[in-house]
């Protein structure tokens, strides 16, 4: 036909003279894109025009792509020609090798200055319809990967530009409006894109977060949790693709946008826990910078800078005792940032970490503000912390040495209660931990006797009844040691006050144990009446094992003052 024989005729012209037609690009391209929606109605004419657009293409790339580019992105359900336009160019031998390089070039001159422009998401609304073609990455991956996430993190919380906005209004039903607005959502989709199809060639692995991914990601509260999950999902193995990105992504770290130093600090500080990328990547000067950010003033910035600092511990140990100063003093630092506990929670595994490939001498001059921090946290509301605290007291243990011996037992005596109690903690992990940090702590007390009580009570896997194992310790303990038996006492008290009602019932439960156990030296110097008046107030807590536990306390107290002849 004659259409045949146009198109054929065209196409053989763009191949042997499109180099020419520099001049006549615009009007040419221009003419084309007037008459698209009357030739889609004629497939096979159609298909001849995306061909010349093609041909045009491998001739004038970036000129090409900039005029597309001008178009509505091609996420919008509207204008759908101008996806057809990128898939035909993807597609096809002739466009698709030089392609992906001008956009990726497009894309990082739209992020300058780190700031992202409308340019830049229209640049990856492209990207998107070119990879999902199946477009190979493993080429450009690195750069590809690193300009996306850096969009991503440029575009975090932010909407559209106003006058970008006003134009689409025209464009967009009403209904589809709030759906494109987000300019992150648009990057994160891309990247999703990018990234299924870097999987798909070997260059990455399945998040541990699955497709929840994505939402970390691109919500400004979740971002550096969903980095976290990213940077896990690099194939290790691929050494010189994770080196390449390590590469790019290291300016990250000093950038003008704080959004962008938080992506770059925590996908790096994931990537501190891998020996190989010590040995071959540039994570020492990576560490310097660490250092630096775990001092900030942004609170997410600072967790992520602990975070890596503490798995450089599982990277390079060697570092960390060569820089161990610095590095202490950067985490200790973050148990002070008290209205923040997500830094508190990350300076207390990063100190479990790093500590234990040190020495007491290492640790000396820490030592005790260390342990008078880390008692701090026994009590704290999140569970992560109480266990991590609790944990590092543990370690702490065994970094005493002959200076801190004494100071770290008179720790463990004003610790004891809340170990004692958290045997019964609403978290399982924590009664463990407990358990284990009674059984390491006892001998700075010469306490072994206890030993058998804490063996075969908590041995197995059902605890045992609160009431009758505090009996028993008090017992062991009284004959051993009243002084310790009289602390517990004068520490009970708070507890009777907690938000936990296991944690309510035990204190009365111990006080209780204790109480019978003292000597009459000791009951005359009980304060009976507020002792008294916290019982009587615990009989109307809400939770009836409270109030149990209160009335049995009350009548032992009451019995145990008439044996020796006390009034109450």
């Amino acid at each position: 036909t004659c259409t045949n024989a146009c198109g054929v005729w065209m196409i053989a012209a763009l191949k042997e003279q499109g180099a020419a037609l520099e001049e006549q690009l615009l009007e040419i391209l221009n003419t084309i894109y007037h008459h698209m929606p009357v030739l889609r109605q004629k497939e096979e004419s159609f298909q001849f025009i995306l061909e010349a657009i093609s041909q045009i293409t491998s001739f004038h790339t970036d000129a090409v792509v900039a005029n597309i580019l001008q178009k509505p992105l091609p996420f919008d359900s509207h204008p759908r020609d101008t996806k057809t336009l990128w898939k035909a160019l993807a597609e096809n031998p002739a466009s698709s090798g030089k392609l992906l390089r001008a956009l990726i070039d497009k894309l990082e001159k739209g992020l300058e200055d780190d700031i992202a422009t409308m340019d830049a998401i229209s640049v990856a609304c492209a990207m998107h319809e070119v990879v999902s073609t199946g477009t190979p990455v493993s080429g450009l991956y690195p750069e590809l990967f690193t300009l996306l996430l850096k969009l991503v993190s440029c575009t975090l919380g932010q909407n559209m530009p106003t006058a970008a906005l006003n134009w689409r209004r025209r464009v967009i039903k009403q209904g589809e409006l709030q759906q494109v607005a987000d300019p992150c959502r648009l990057s994160t989709m891309t990247l999703k894109c990018v990234q299924a199809q870097a999987m798909r060639e070997g260059l990455a692995k399945e998040s541990d977060e699955g497709d929840n991914l994505w939402s970390l990601l691109s919500s400004p509260g979740t971002h550096h949790i969903g980095v976290c999950a990213l940077a896990r999902s690099m194939a290790v193995w691929q050494h010189g693709v994770i080196l390449d990105i390590m590469d790019h992504l290291l300016v990250s770290l000093t950038s003008s946008s704080e959004n962008h130093r938080i992506t770059g600090t925590a996908f790096f500080s994931e990537l501190m826990k891998e020996p190989i990328l010590w040995k071959h990547g540039n994570l020492r000067d990576v560490l310097i910078l660490m250092d630096q950010s775990a001092w900030d003033s942004n609170a997410t910035l600072r967790q992520m800078a602990i975070r890596g600092l503490g798995n450089t511990a599982l990277g390079a140990p060697h570092k960390v005792k060569k820089h161990k100063q610095i590095m202490l003093e950067s985490i200790i630092r973050g148990l002070y940032h008290l209205a923040r506990t997500e830094v508190v929670c990350e300076s207390l595994k990063a100190l479990k970490k790093i500590l234990e490939l040190l020495t007491d001498r290492d640790v000396s001059f820490y030592f005790k503000e260390i342990v008078l921090q880390t008692r701090t946290f026994f009590e704290d509301e999140q569970d992560d912390v109480r266990l991590t605290a609790i944990c590092l007291f543990e370690n702490l243990a065994s970094l005493t040495g002959r200076r801190w011996k004494m100071f770290f037992a008179e720790e463990i005596k004003k610790s004891m209660i809340s170990f004692l109690l958290h045997l019964w903690d609403p978290n399982p992990k924590i009664g463990a931990a407990c358990r284990d940090v009674l059984i390491i702590c006892i001998p700075f007390l010469g306490l072994q006797e206890l030993y058998g009580i804490l063996d075969h009570l908590l041995d197995g896997q059902d605890l045992p009844r609160a009431r009758d194992f505090y009996r028993q310790f008090c017992v062991k303990l009284a004959k051993k040691n009243q002084e310790i038996l009289w602390i517990l006492h004068t520490h009970s008290f708070t507890f009777f006050n907690s938000n936990w009602e296991m944690i309510r019932s035990a204190a009365v439960k111990l006080t209780d144990a204790i109480v019978l156990n003292l000597t009459s030296q000791y009951v005359e110097l009980l304060d009976k009446e507020q002792l008294t008046t916290r019982l009587q107030a615990l009989r109307q807590d809400p939770c009836i094992s409270v109030q149990r536990a209160a009335e049995a306390s009350l009548q032992n107290l009451l019995r145990r003052c008439k044996e020796i002849s006390i009034p109450l």
